[in-house]
């Protein structure tokens, strides 16, 4: 940890002394002939071919053109000439030139005369909100000829007629505002933000384009609508912000076997950070690595004519992040942050038994127990404490009672003083085992601009601690981006982001000590010392006598020492570095080549010490017989240290041309064509060392081929496999691309678009017919709102929009080959082998057809925008499950082809507003509204057995419902005994489990069909305070905890599982006629008499424990304090603001359990944190 901490100390101080100096101009004189140029265009071309920003009002230049030749002539130089014989005059102030109408009277002397009355002088300031100037501003007298723009200081100053009672201010970017001018001759004016046209552009990752020239869905979320949001991760900043996002999926379950997740794109390059996992045959998806305080937007691509361009890894959507880069010319802007999230522990218990709950159903037992009445009852007690088969204080008190060990009362007192212990372990638990939960996180960003060089660098550092007192994990982020423009026409970005990190889990939780414990339990003694459960109170007498016969190692727990005796710790350090070279051959075509290389190593180290009851327990079963009484340990005493080591890596190398050109005003033509080449790799390799010396790092050697083959142990037979001892796995997946996209803008109103890719890998079949598939979009636009004949005062914008094309989605561990896995065969010698999956030589991407239409629009003078969209996902050729052939060899077992199909239609709606706005109070207000309606179209698979559809229903999906369903019995109560009933195939009510497919009926699906959020916000003043709700409905889950108690199978045969009982059973059936008050059953014990398993399982798949899962959450609550621009100055900050939040105050859901298991009683989150600007 000091080293991380140290570190980031060192890169603080590194960055401070490392700001590059400003560059010298680079540019040279302006050289271009015009003919009968638009003046517009002419200003605009110097401003193009020079470093000054030329500001002019449009509808003062529009009627002039100009003919001009320029030879190597300076920006102001150019300017002058353009604008020479023409009534408009022209100052410099650093880099910004003012071009301004000049209006004159006829003579001097009408001035003094009755019609030099007419006019008269007005001038002023403009400031933004911050009391920035605000530069080329716009200021007009409406239906006149007269105005002007502010010069770099936010001034302005023209004549205006003497009747004029308003002007009219507009600035990009901002609300126009109407002013009163009526006796007023020098005015001071503050421009308000408008949100809705501020960012208005789409960043695809290929290309940037304009909002009004898009045709495609998607939604874009800036930084400034995040500042209110704990930056923790991704998937919780997007929460509510993005309609249609729900638990990381974009508009529903777009696949069956393959990828789920949405392709991530930062700063234009796809970064997909992909791990092996498991046995080395699965892959997961995280998400990607960044200092989240870097975002400067994140934009969603929801449809094929957005997201298409990304071909075969699309389907699921794009989500495109773009960091910041930017700060005035010749500044540097510094700023810090810091946040301290406190996460108080919190287990919930109110869904299980509590002590005196739990001593009931003891009781119960033992009057349910037929054993325990007549002869037989005290050596049976006595048996069953022998053999330990009930290990609960509880139990063995009633058993000791029955076996003549102690008396009714001294039984009585025993339940008695149990009874009262509430939820003893798990209050002990929290009090000496957890501890509240902190996360700290602390973000630097420096940003210098200079005349050709934006050099930007950020540093994170974060550290958590866990709730297990022996968990912690910490990462420091230095992200470093340089742009520099060599000419004007050449220019290099280059970027580097490197992470190094660690974190240590804690393997042993208290809550799962290796024994079964009960709320009234001990953790620690009540003199203070930890309890210790002794193994003579867990293990048979026979298993007892092996112990001491053989002298084996005792298997006493003491869980507050287990605690720090089973740590993992996982090492990360990661670098993703890029260059993009651009090339800007003439004024509308450009080439880019970039480059990005992603390289990181994964370190784990599971360190077992000897004393752990992990060792101890590993080291016995793998004892054998050494002569009398003695044994031989085939694994040494000593600690146990599993090493895991992956690596992964990926290149992407793409080369793109860009063309874009207005002709003569009105016809707008965009258009990209280039090649991509992308591989990722992944490679893990791990082995397991006994009796490891942490200090030498020495281990001893061990004979895997006997473990391999298994050992005939004194406690029995044990075998280890392959994997368990060392083994090593790699995937490789290449993409080669093609791809082009095309748009047409008519007049700045009608606009088209076309894009096709066509990519070949290795991840589907090698047939042309597979390989050449293209993916395709199209797509179509109207602004109605800018037409002649739209005459509707309360509409500010209106646009329709409709698209239609294919997106595709891969799986990246699946092949067209046959894959065999291969091992030692422990009992014969030799290698043996299996397939693991056949040969698919018709494997291909999976095809997801998306038509969207959707309408933006903006009214109430642009206090109320927002957009609508309906859209219909078909996906074709996905990977599902398929019925495998027997003569293959396959059987019952499936495997995975190209021939599923499901849809996905739905409606997004998204609402933004400004309901109030006053000098100091303003009142906003947002909304997101998403309906998903899934459904399966075609599978060729049927579920062989009724178990199977229950349990795993993805895997056999039924055409007409939901991929992600659940099925379930329908429910029948409870007979007269109190035992569950369910209807069968049949139609008549039973208690055994039906066993017939037609008896399971369709019981909802997991996937939320409906999802959204509100948000508000108040500003008043210095203060700001926000909140953002999230729902979802339409969906369910499954009680993993029904009121019923389990079965588990001993050495005597199946016995009662009282441990971890659920609450509900308090309310269970007592007596005949409960039935009719109570859907919970009777306490059903193995030794009943019953098939307790059986009607477990009738119970558990009733659709009776199948529960409405719709909820409502108050995510997050705001509270910010901006200090005082004169407090600021005195700090030499530019500004400031002290942010306080309250994470997941409330939780609505429609039942104590589904509130449980949808996290509803997870401890609320407090977060304070402090955001500086230099």
């Amino acid at each position: 940890m000091k080293e991380v901490r140290n570190v980031f100390m060192l890169v603080i101080l590194g960055l401070w002394m490392a700001l590059p100096v400003g560059a010298q101009n680079a540019k040279g004189g302006i050289t271009m002939s015009l003919v009968n140029e638009s003046l517009a265009s002419a200003l605009r071309k110097v401003q193009q071919k020079s470093d000054y920003k030329v500001s002019f009002v449009v509808e003062d230049v529009k009627p002039y053109s100009t003919t001009v030749h320029l030879k190597n002539a300076s920006a102001p130089a150019a300017v002058k000439q353009i604008l020479q014989g023409k009534p408009f005059a022209c100052s410099v102030s650093g880099k910004f030139i003012t071009v301004k109408k000049v209006y004159q009277p006829k003579t001097s002397a009408a001035a003094t005369t009755s019609k030099g009355d007419d006019i008269r002088h007005l001038s002023g300031t403009i400031t933004d909100e911050d009391g920035e100037p605000m530069i080329g501003a716009s200021v007009t007298v409406p239906g006149s000829p007269y105005g002007t723009v502010t010069d770099v200081d936010g001034h302005f100053e023209f004549y205006i007629p003497k009747d004029c009672h308003e002007v009219t201010v507009s600035y990009v970017g901002m609300n126009d505002q109407k002013v009163k001018v009526s006796g007023k001759d020098n005015l001071k004016i503050a421009m308000s933000e408008n949100k809705t046209v501020l960012g208005e552009v789409v960043v695809t990752g290929y290309q940037t384009i304009s909002k009004e020239r898009a045709t495609g869905a998607f939604t874009k979320v800036t930084a400034d609508e995040l500042k209110d949001k704990r930056l923790s991760n991704l998937s919780t900043v997007l929460a509510g912000e993005v309609a249609g996002y729900n638990d990381g999926m974009i508009r529903g379950v777009t696949t069956m076997n393959a990828s789920t997740s949405p392709l991530y794109v930062i700063d234009g390059f796809p970064v997909e950070k992909t791990k092996l996992t498991g046995n080395g045959n699965e892959i997961e998806e995280d998400l990607p690595d960044l200092n989240m305080d870097d975002i400067e937007s994140i934009t969603v691509l929801k449809d094929a004519a957005a997201a298409s361009i990304y071909g075969a890894r699309a389907a699921n959507g794009v989500i495109v992040i773009t960091t910041k880069k930017s700060a005035a010319k010749g500044k540097t802007n510094v700023s810090f942050n810091a946040s301290l999230t406190w996460h108080p522990y919190s287990y919930y218990t109110k869904n299980l038994a509590n002590s005196a709950l739990v001593v009931d159903l003891e009781k119960e037992w033992a009057a349910q127990n037929p054993n325990l009445v007549g002869d037989g009852a005290k050596e049976y007690a006595k048996n069953m404490l022998d053999e330990n088969i009930y290990p609960s204080s509880g139990i063995r008190s009633i058993l000791s009672y029955y076996a003549g060990n102690i008396s009714e009362s001294e039984m009585n007192n025993t339940l008695s003083r149990l009874a009262g212990k509430g939820y003893n372990y798990y209050k002990q638990v929290e009090k000496y085992a957890k501890r509240d939960e902190l996360y700290q996180q602390y973000n630097m960003n420096i940003v210098n601009n200079s005349v050709n060089n934006l050099f930007k660098a950020s540093v994170t550092y974060k550290y958590d601690t866990q709730s297990n007192k022996y968990a912690n994990d910490q990462s420091l982020g230095l992200n470093l981006t340089n742009t520099t423009h060599f000419t004007k026409w050449l220019s290099l970005d280059l970027g580097a982001y490197f992470k190094i990190g660690e974190d240590k889990n804690q393997n042993y939780d208290a809550l799962s000590p290796g024994y079964s414990v009960l709320p009234y339990d001990d953790l620690v003694n009540a003199d203070g010392t930890y309890y210790t459960k002794p193994m003579e109170e867990r293990y048979s007498k026979s298993n007892m006598a092996i112990y001491n016969q053989y002298g084996l190692y005792r298997m006493d727990i003491t869980p507050m020492e287990e605690l720090s005796r089973q740590i993992t710790t996982n090492k990360e350090l990661a670098l993703r570095t890029f260059a993009r070279l651009n090339l800007q051959l003439f004024p509308f075509l450009k080439y880019s080549a970039s480059f990005q290389y992603e390289r990181a190593s994964y370190r784990g180290e599971s360190l077992a010490d000897k004393a752990s009851s992990y060792v101890r327990s590993v080291v016995n079963n793998y004892a054998v017989a050494d002569g009398d009484n003695s044994v031989k340990y085939m694994i040494p005493y000593g600690d146990i240290m599993v090493r895991s080591d992956q690596y992964t890596s990926a290149y992407n190398f793409r080369q793109q041309l860009s063309f874009d050109k207005t002709f003569k005003d009105i016809h707008s033509v965009t258009a990209i064509l280039g090649t991509e080449t992308i591989q990722n790799k992944q490679e893990l390799h791990r082995n397991r060392l006994f009796n490891y010396d942490s200090q030498m790092l020495t281990s001893s050697m061990v004979n895997n081929a006997d473990l391999l083959q298994g050992v005939a142990g004194v406690l029995g037979y044990n075998s280890m496999s392959e994997s368990q001892l060392a083994a090593s796995y790699e995937n490789v997946n290449r993409y080669v691309s093609v791809y082009g996209n095309a748009a047409y803008t008519y007049d700045d109103r009608y606009s088209v678009t076309g894009s096709l890719r066509w990519d070949r890998s290795n991840l589907w079949g090698t047939s042309s017919k597979y390989q050449n598939k293209p993916i395709w979009s199209v797509g179509a636009s109207w602004i109605i709102s800018k037409e002649k004949f739209f005459h509707v005062d309360w509409v500010n914008y209106l646009k329709l929009r409709i698209s239609d094309g294919i997106a595709g989605n891969v799986s990246k561990n699946s092949a067209p080959y046959m894959v065999a896995s291969y091992s030692n065969n422990g009992h014969v010698g030799g290698t043996q082998g299996y397939v693991q999956s056949r040969a698919n030589p018709y494997l291909s991407w999976e095809k997801t057809n998306t038509f969207n239409i959707g309408i933006d629009f903006a009214l109430f003078k642009n206090r109320l925008n927002g957009t609508i969209e309906y859209y219909n996902k078909k996906g074709t050729d996905l990977l599902a499950s398929t019925m495998g052939v027997p003569t293959e060899g396959w059987g019952y077992s499936t495997y995975t082809i190209n021939n599923g199909e499901m849809y996905n239609r739905g409606v997004e709606i998204s609402l933004n507003g400004e309901i109030l706005r006053t000098k100091d109070f303003s009142w906003r207000a947002n909304m997101t509204y998403a309906y998903n309606k899934n459904k399966v179209t075609y599978v060729n698979v049927k579920a062989p057995m009724y178990i199977l559809q229950l349990d795993y229903p993805s895997a056999y999906p039924i055409i007409g419902n939901e991929y992600n369903a659940i099925y379930a019995y329908e429910w029948a109560g409870l007979s007269e005994e109190g035992l569950p009933q369910v209807y069968d195939e049949n139609g008549e009510k039973v208690t055994n489990q039906p066993t017939t497919l037609d008896a399971i009926k369709y019981a909802g699906t997991t996937t939320p069909k409906y999802s959204g959020s509100f948000g508000t916000s108040v500003s008043y003043k210095d203060f700001d305070l926000s909140l953002q709700f999230l729902f979802a409905g339409g969906h369910k889950v499954r009680n993993s905890n029904p009121a019923f108690l389990t079965c588990s199978y001993s050495s005597i045969g199946y016995i009662s599982n009282i441990a971890g009982a659920s609450a509900g059973l308090a309310d269970r059936w007592m007596q005949p006629g409960d039935e009719a008050r109570t859907n919970v059953p009777k306490a059903i014990f193995a030794e009943s008499g019953l098939s307790a398993e059986a009607l477990y399982s009738t119970y558990y798949y009733a659709d009776i424990n199948v529960l409405d899962a719709s909820y409502v959450r108050l995510n997050n609550i705001s509270l910010a304090y901006h200090l005082p621009k004169s407090i600021c100055r005195s700090l030499y900050l530019q500004n400031a603001r002290i942010q306080a939040n309250v994470e997941n105050p409330f939780f609505w859901a429609k039942s104590t359990q589904a509130k449980y298991q949808l996290g509803g009683y997870n401890a609320t989150n407090y977060v304070l944190g402090i955001y500086l600007n230099f």
